[in-house]
């Protein structure tokens, strides 16, 4: 659920953005920032009063929230308590959000940053639950213990949102969550500095992944990983095994790994030894196959044989990663293959095809000009 590089953020107040030929000839980051909300028409996913951190939400194209229910019900107007025992299994949070002897009504506000068709799923108690959001309405039922529970596809828009529950009696919610395949984050490199200098390097950073570039940088063969081996870089659960198997796909001599009947979950520890953009993709056999990378979730249909998953492309700091694979019974992983792009700021400028010296702060004049040029190119599709 990751906005990978958020490091070293500002959290000062939002400098009023200059008009066109106006204003102190120095631009920072923060100014480019605002400026590409507004342009964008994104300004519903912020709040009333946005902080920085607002516009990073926004810009960081992150989609997988997750909430606790006794945080966002409506405490005033919502005839159900919060209880903070296992009654009926284990809870996160403070508690979870408990009904009463009669069916009862819950309302949860919660806020998008970014619109999009988001599945909806929750940890709840009681059979015939009817959920409501974006205008459908779901039946749920997760008998008498906290289950998670997948309610359906929806499609919100950004900023303010209501989703309601009519619970069963005695029935309960532990937290409810809103998912969909995040967005190219919309950030420098080294992560948003408010109040740092605009530079033709981070400005390239910038646009290359809002004008879907960073998918056509050149591989670094050079700076790439050596592909890991699930079997020897996780600590593999009980039930899980280590085969040469060769009847279900090919794979990566000399062994790969594969879960019981009742499957598993294999954690990868990855290293990074330099921050960049990174291309990765795993060898996995099963249907369905879930992979979480730092937090950000993907599901896979997958196949009966050993196939490739791709992530698709990411910006990745350096160091320590991990890489979570929840494997179907009698499923199996095989490598995790991490290709390097190049990703100097003087790559980015020429992907954007902007002429400025990487390190050398951006002039108000020439902003505008770049700006504008890169608003018209993606406003024609190119």
């Amino acid at each position: 659920m990751t906005v990978l590089l958020l490091a070293g953020v500002s959290l000062s107040c939002v400098a009023p953005v200059a008009a066109a030929g106006e204003g102190p000839s120095t631009v920072t980051q923060g100014e480019l920032a605002v400026r590409l909300v507004t342009e964008l028409g994104l300004e519903k996913g912020l709040p009333e009063k946005p902080k920085p951190a607002d516009y990073l939400a926004v810009l960081g194209g992150n989609r997988h929230f997750r909430f606790e229910a006794e945080d966002v019900y409506d405490v005033e107007g919502d005839s159900v308590s919060v209880k903070n025992y296992p009654l009926y299994g284990p809870f996160t949070g403070k508690g979870w959000v408990s009904g009463l002897a009669v069916p009862a009504s819950v309302r949860f506000t919660v806020f998008l940053p970014r619109a999009g068709e988001y599945r909806l799923k929750v940890s709840s108690r009681g059979d015939g639950q009817l959920w409501r959001a974006g205008g459908e309405e779901f039946r749920v039922s997760t008998g008498g213990t906290l289950r998670e529970a997948v309610v359906g596809s929806v499609s919100l828009k950004a900023g303010t949102q209501v989703i309601s529950v009519q619970l069963p009696p005695e029935g309960g919610v532990d937290w409810i969550a809103l998912e969909a395949d995040d967005l190219p984050a919309l950030e420098p490199l080294g992560g948003w500095r408010f109040d740092a200098p605009l530079t033709w390097g981070a400005m390239a950073e910038v646009f290359a992944p809002l004008l879907g570039l960073e998918e056509k940088m050149p591989f670094d063969k050079a700076g790439s990983p050596r592909p890991v081996a699930v079997h020897a870089a996780a600590h593999l659960p009980d039930g899980v095994t280590v085969t040469t198997a060769s009847f279900l796909g090919p794979f990566t001599p000399p062994k790969w790994t594969r879960a019981g009947a009742g499957g598993a979950v294999i954690e990868v520890p990855l290293v990074i030894e330099a921050a960049g953009v990174y291309e990765l993709r795993v060898r996995l056999l099963g249907e369905p196959v879930v992979i979480d990378f730092d937090g950000r979730r993907f599901e896979r249909p997958g196949k009966p044989f050993l196939v490739w998953h791709d992530l698709g492309i990411m910006r990745l700091r350096e160091g320590r990663h991990l890489l979570t694979l929840t494997l179907p019974p009698l499923g199996g992983a095989d490598v995790v293959e991490i290709l390097k792009r190049k990703s100097s700021p003087a790559d980015y400028l020429e992907i954007v095809g902007l002429k400025g010296a990487p390190r050398t702060s951006v002039t108000r004049a020439a902003y505008e000009e770049a700006l504008k040029g890169v608003l018209n190119r993606l406003r024609a599709g190119k």
